[in-house]
């Protein structure tokens, strides 16, 4: 194939994808035309072999769920990605209730309900066309916070504390207490593991979110929780009851001091939970 043009560019169409193509280009003038150029090769698009990879939440609340992720493997892109089409669903088999194409790796979905396990799915885009859609991955957004305590003491902080209505297995009531009134990072920014004990977290010089009490479901008696009440609950995945120490103390409160709480609830024995959002900070009497 051939073009013979006075400008210094040449679309050239209907050829094949992932395909290498060799190009080169002679001058003329009006007494006559000069060799060619070294050729060149350079190869067409094609749609994206490869699926995007990780899909993560950077941070969750009530109501929205914040996503990114990786593109596919650069052996399977075949090409410049233009775009990604992100798709929430209500399961991993559903349709879409809600789509979003992007040129960046990252999607905020607002207006959701609290409590809920959305699932998404990303596919990306060349010039030529779209991949197949990635596996779904499943996301819970936070449940609602506790409200501003009801009752306070200089050592005790009282909670009317958010009760699933769903089956659950067991929740921790984790507390914080605000130093300069900074509040610390979203509630589920926090793996289990970093969650320490009251005595960790008093011995700590960097002031940790610390579990405070477990709730089994078992267990439940009303909604009100006293935070700082002295009482000890067991840790349920402990293997070893230890007879004469508990794994959690609920430890006393600093008079004159703000701490916020939020419920780290785990839905069943593999260990899958959700977190509610931190609640209003509340402050002990002096």
């Amino acid at each position: 194939m051939t073009f013979v043009t006075s400008e210094r560019k040449w679309l050239v169409v209907n050829l094949n994808p992932l395909t290498k193509y060799n190009v080169r280009v002679l001058a003329s003038t009006k007494v006559g035309h000069g060799n060619y150029s070294k050729s060149e090769g350079f190869f067409t698009s094609g749609i994206p072999s490869g699926l995007p990879l990780n899909i993560r939440t950077t941070s969750r609340s009530a109501s929205s769920l914040s996503f990114t992720w990786n593109p596919p493997d650069t052996t399977e892109q075949n090409g410049v990605i233009i775009s990604y089409k992100a798709c929430v669903s209500h399961s991993e088999n559903e349709p879409c209730f809600q789509t979003f194409t992007t040129r960046e790796r990252k999607w905020l979905v607002g207006n959701l309900n609290s409590s809920t396990k959305y699932f998404v799915r990303v596919l990306a885009s060349t010039n030529v066309g779209h991949g197949n859609y990635s596996e779904s991955k499943g996301f819970f957004t936070n449940g609602r916070p506790a409200e501003k305590a009801t009752a306070e003491t200089s050592s005790t902080l009282t909670f009317s504390l958010k009760i699933p209505s769903k089956t659950f297995v067991y929740l921790y009531v984790v507390a914080f207490k605000l130093k300069d009134d900074k509040e610390p990072t979203s509630s589920d920014s926090y793996e289990n593991s970093e969650l320490v004990t009251y005595v960790e977290a008093e011995n700590s010089t960097n002031w940790k979110p610390y579990i405070a009490a477990v709730v089994t479901s078992s267990g439940v008696d009303g909604n009100m929780f006293v935070l700082g009440d002295g009482r000890n609950t067991d840790d349920p995945t402990s293997r070893k009851r230890r007879s004469t120490t508990s794994d959690y103390f609920n430890g006393p409160l600093e008079p004159g001091t703000s701490y916020i709480i939020f419920q780290r609830i785990i839905i069943n024995e593999m260990g899958d939970y959700y977190s509610t959002d931190w609640s209003p900070s509340s402050k002990t009497s002096e």
